[in-house]
């Protein structure tokens, strides 16, 4: 086939049509065309369904156009129906370290996973078609990036904790494609290049210098009525309601008792003839207005206008400014007004648009002149505007894969044409656990993921490694980090010993607790568990497997006062030694070491608060000489009432000592006072100048003589 010519192919659900266009000094010309009608149903709402007979069809029109223009056609160009173009938006954001710049891989990378959300979004909308169709990324683009929460131009090379971005995404099912590949390649064919039908015809049916208007387009075809709305000069949406001209034939087939292709002709012959010979399948012959048809299809024209309206003000969210209406059943009587009755348009801002007065297509064949050649001629027209979108050939893992090549295709648009989920391309960190130990939080990280293994032609690649036609691609995605794992064993030492307690052999095991129950050592912590932990060899612990509550070894502080002056006095209800020598409950006792204790009260008594301090010294004179010695006060009151010294210490009371009485005698201040005895001389005791004897009451403050007399 010669380089400046191009053979189009127009694949529709009633016929073929095959347009050969050639690139001449001041225009496009069209050398041939050939159109043939499917004999079977072989397409249904733009769908191949029977791929063989799709396939014979086009082998007859290229060897037909072949044999008269005496030129090879080796290739095509072709449109994928409008109605199979889905887009969706998807989002991705992701927590990273600050220590490192964004990289381009981590960039792609997220924009991966927010183009896998966009096609999740999709299948989700599309559930109730066919929740396991797969759809082709036809190629993506980025609405924004984010750092920070602020929008940025670029994120490569930034520094941050938090990232985002959303992207546009358009898809087409898998099995549009597909069928299309296997037609082409059935009826020897290679193919040229893919578009979209709306935008197909678009190229001839609204020229650039026309679409700063709000247009809608509609293609009315004999399966589908496409739509595609225009605006500020860009295609802002697409929709497709599955009716069109069969719904007419088959409304006249059903009411005329009509085969479907006898039902198609009278279909045709509506709007050129007056009245129409028809002969149902008894073989009755009758002669029917018309009109009478029409009014028998009205029902019909006003249920696919309604639907076609209802699009487009769902899109565009009012009435556009004017609709251009081409495909053949655009030529259906009555459809126009009615379009422009539901859209609340005046009927001259509705029409039909033909090829006829494009200048840059120079077209002799009258059958061309039509508004069902427009998408043809669009296809072929597109092809020469823009650069061809070929599809090239690669392997995925050793499988075969089409990739259509939109802009530069690299190993992510292919894993995603692939239908390989991208969701967690790069592995993911492995989740942390965070614990409370004994009342101090700890965490323990996960592992962190591995990158994905990509290889092109055998030489280390990455995501956005370019590729071309034949490479080889060899792709592991990345393995997820392993969640952090902590047993009892591996945060304690459980080892377990013997000690003597009073005289009796004990074997120890750790004290351990999670979450309150009791943990055996290869038990796993759950995340934000709270663990509690005494070391077997602690006093504490050794006196709790003997019997002894954990209450009574919790030492607590009284506060009080005694005469004005505030005291406290710290009481532990048990009294411990370790091989002999005193011991709290928080040391650690050896291995073999032997452990008494007794037990105390588990409340102080006066007795207790009283015997460390100086509230039973009393003071006298003795020889002139102060002597300060031991001896009980008159009466102790708590709180103003007398109490005994056996009496229990309350938190906070009030201690007051009765002072002007002891039962101090005269004897006990030899206790502290040294007299030098002589054998030859009488003792002679005074108090307060009276004599006195050893049993003799005194008081504090008391003079007292003590003396040898010769």
């Amino acid at each position: 086939m010669q380089q400046q010519t191009i053979y189009a192919l127009d694949i529709g659900t009633r016929k073929i049509m095959g347009v050969v266009m050639q690139r001449r000094e001041d225009c496009l010309e069209v050398l041939d065309s050939e159109m043939i009608e499917h004999s079977t149903r072989a397409m249904l709402d733009g769908q191949i369904h029977d791929v063989d007979a799709v396939a014979g069809t086009i082998r007859k029109i290229t060897g037909i156009l072949q044999e008269r223009l005496q030129m090879p056609l080796t290739s095509a160009a072709v449109a994928a129906a409008g109605r199979a173009l889905q887009t969706s938006t998807g989002k991705a954001a992701a927590k990273r370290s600050l220590l490192h710049e964004i990289s381009a891989d981590e960039v792609m990378a997220l924009e991966i996973e927010a183009v896998q959300q966009a096609r999740i979004a999709l299948l989700q909308e599309q559930a109730h078609n066919n929740a396991t169709m797969q759809y082709f990324c036809a190629g993506y683009s980025v609405v924004c990036y984010r750092l920070e929460d602020q929008e940025i131009q670029n994120l490569v090379g930034q520094v941050g904790g938090y990232i985002e971005l959303e992207v546009i995404a358009t898809f087409l099912p898998r099995v549009v494609v597909d069928s299309l590949f296997s037609a082409l390649k059935r009826a020897d064919l290679e193919l040229l290049s893919m578009t979209l039908e709306p935008i197909a015809a678009l190229a001839v049916a609204i020229p650039p210098g026309l679409r700063l208007l709000n247009l809608a387009l509609v293609d009315i075809g004999a399966g589908t009525s496409d739509i595609a709305i225009i605006k500020a000069g860009n295609i802002s949406a697409y929709a497709m309601v599955p009716m069109g001209g069969d719904e007419l034939t088959e409304t006249l087939a059903r009411h005329y008792l009509l085969d479907f292709h006898h039902a198609e002709a009278v279909k045709r012959k509506l709007a050129s003839e007056d009245s129409i010979q028809v002969e149902d399948i008894l073989n009755n012959c009758v002669k029917v207005e018309s009109q009478v048809m029409q009014d028998v299809l009205q029902p019909m024209i006003n249920e696919i206008a309604s639907q076609v309206a209802g699009h487009i003000l769902n899109l565009n969210k009012k009435a556009p400014d004017a609709v251009v209406c081409i495909g053949g059943g655009s030529l259906t009587p009555g459809l126009i007004p009615a379009l422009a009755e539901h859209l609340e348009l005046p009927l001259n801002r509705v029409g039909i648009r033909t090829a006829d007065g494009f200048e840059a297509i120079r077209c002799q064949q009258p059958e061309l002149q039509g508004p069902q050649m427009v998408t043809p001629l669009g296809i072929a027209y597109h092809s020469f505007l823009n650069p061809p979108l070929p599809f090239i050939s690669v392997t995925l893992n050793k499988a075969h894969l089409m990739l259509w090549n939109v802009g530069e295709l690299n190993v992510g648009n292919a894993l995603l044409s692939s239908g390989t989920s991208l969701a967690s391309i790069y592995g993911r960190p492995g989740l942390g656990k965070t614990l409370t130990i004994n009342g101090r939080v700890k965490s323990f990280p996960g592992t962190v993921g591995t990158a994905p293994l990509v290889k092109v032609n055998g030489q280390p690649a990455s995501l956005d490694t370019p590729l071309q036609n034949g490479d080889e691609i060899e792709f592991i995605p990345g393995c997820n980090g392993v969640d952090a794992r902590v047993s009892v064993r591996d945060l304690f030492d459980l080892e377990v010993g013997q000690v003597i307690v009073n005289g009796r052999p004990l074997r120890i095991r750790p004290y351990l607790r999670v979450n309150g129950q009791e943990a055996h050592p290869d038990m796993e912590i759950p995340d934000r568990a709270r663990v509690d932990y005494q070391q077997a060899n602690s006093l504490s612990h050794i006196l709790q497997e003997y019997g002894i509550a954990e209450l009574q070894l919790q030492p607590r502080t009284f506060h009080f006062v005694i005469d004005d002056e505030p005291r406290q006095l710290r009481w532990l209800p048990v009294k411990a030694e370790i091989d002999g020598r005193p011991a709290q409950p928080d040391e650690e006792v050896p291995w073999g070491a032997e452990v008494a204790y007794t037990l105390l009260p588990t409340q102080p008594t006066l007795r207790d608060a009283l015997q460390d301090a100086d509230v039973f010294n009393m003071t006298v004179y003795v020889n002139d000489q102060t002597v300060v010695i031991k001896a009980q006060c008159a009466g102790v009151f708590v709180d103003g009432k007398p109490a005994p010294l056996t009496h229990e210490l309350a938190e906070g009371c009030i201690i007051t000592l009765d002072h002007s009485g002891s039962n101090a005698i005269l004897s006990d201040i030899f206790q502290v006072y040294d007299l030098k005895p002589n054998l030859k001389a009488r003792l002679v005791l005074k108090v307060n100048g009276d004599e006195a004897g050893f049993t003799t009451p005194i008081r504090a403050g008391d003079r007292i003589q003590v003396y040898w007399e010769e």
